[in-house]
């Protein structure tokens, strides 16, 4: 990204209200597109009519071009000053995680409070102090002291192959999409683990949970490998000590998934569907009974002949032909999977 260069002049000052605006531009904007300003007041929690007042006053002050039916951008100036800020409230962020053991949550609320009362010179020495991280504890960028922004590669979710993982830098989907994927846990900074990739969607793990995408919904998810983020960020944990320590045993690029039909689990096994075969009625009874992309099922009993099988299905029980079961494909859990 390109440094911006200003010249050594004593900055107007501006209110802390002024710089919430200016930095949270700069959070939602994509590809230097204008953020509208419904998204920005969303983002604020403020009434569009006054996003609107404030967008033209900092308009009037230099900071912000403000276009009708397209929303608020940046001047140098105003990015600038949202660098400014948000290199403090990264700094924050990193040493509160990585140095108290706060949960990320905490360390971003406590950031917010103390981004606007610190100098440039306590910034400069928490810099040194932390030995200049270049990401937050959830991969987003630190600004250097000269205005540069350090650069991420990133890939949509969609381009990743079956098991390769990653972190989420940012998604690009709104209203009930971005909601789905929220509550999904696929968010900025959500680690997740591609399993499973077919022609029009994608089986995901985040955390301990199995989520099945639209391939159309995965390329509004932008991904950097999770390495990247371990690399810069000396393993900052983001959610406890535990959860660190599992992810570091595991590998950074490749997860080995155990693919099997449906019928050759044993008794007490337990799989995540990826596929449904069968055609007409059969796979549609199937599909009615819980048997879907995503579902988990657990083998319950064998008949003393070996047909039929019980199965566990979202919590109730169901008996499959094993002829039936072998156009299930599943993904083999491990032990202490859940």
């Amino acid at each position: 990204m390109a440094r911006i260069k200003t010249a050594k002049t004593t900055p107007f000052p501006i209110s802390e209200s002024m710089q919430m605006y200016l930095v949270t531009i700069a959070r939602l904007r994509v590809d230097g597109q204008p953020v509208p300003l419904s998204q920005l007041a969303q983002a604020l929690s403020i009434s569009p009519v006054s996003v609107n007042e404030m967008c033209r006053k900092l308009q009037e002050q230099g900071l912000v071009v403000y276009q009708p039916y397209k929303g608020a951008s940046l001047t140098p100036e105003g990015e600038q000053r949202a660098y400014h800020v948000l290199r403090r409230h990264r700094l924050w962020e990193v040493f509160l995680v990585e140095k108290l053991g706060f949960e990320y949550t905490q360390a971003h609320d406590a950031a917010c409070r103390l981004e606007h009362a610190t100098s440039d010179l306590v910034a400069d020495r928490l810099d040194v102090f932390l030995e200049r991280p270049t990401v937050n504890p959830l991969g987003q960028p630190i600004p250097r002291a000269d205005g540069d922004l350090p650069a991420r590669p990133s890939h949509p979710l969609a381009a990743l192959s079956a098991g390769q993982r990653g972190y989420v830098i940012r998604c690009d989907a709104s209203g009930a999409a971005r909601a789905f994927l929220d509550e999904q846990g696929i968010r900025p900074g959500a680690s997740l683990t591609v399993l499973i990739t077919a022609e029009d969607s994608l089986l995901v793990r985040v955390g301990e949970a199995h989520v099945s995408l639209a391939r159309t919904l995965a390329e509004a998810v932008q991904v950097a490998p999770e390495e990247t983020r371990r690399e810069a960020t000396g393993g900052i944990p983001l959610r406890s000590t535990s959860e660190q320590r599992e992810s570091e045993v595991e590998s950074t690029t490749e997860v080995p998934v155990t693919q099997v039909l449906l019928h050759e689990l044993k008794v007490g096994q337990r799989g995540v569907i990826v596929r449904v075969g069968g055609q007409g009625p059969v796979r549609r009874r199937m599909m009615d009974m819980g048997l879907v992309t995503g579902a988990e099922v657990k083998v319950v009993r064998v008949a003393p002949l070996g047909d039929p099988v019980e199965f566990e299905v979202k919590g109730y029980s169901l008996s499959l032909r094993k002829s039936e079961a072998r156009t299930v494909t599943v993904e083999v859990l491990a032990e202490g999977d859940k």
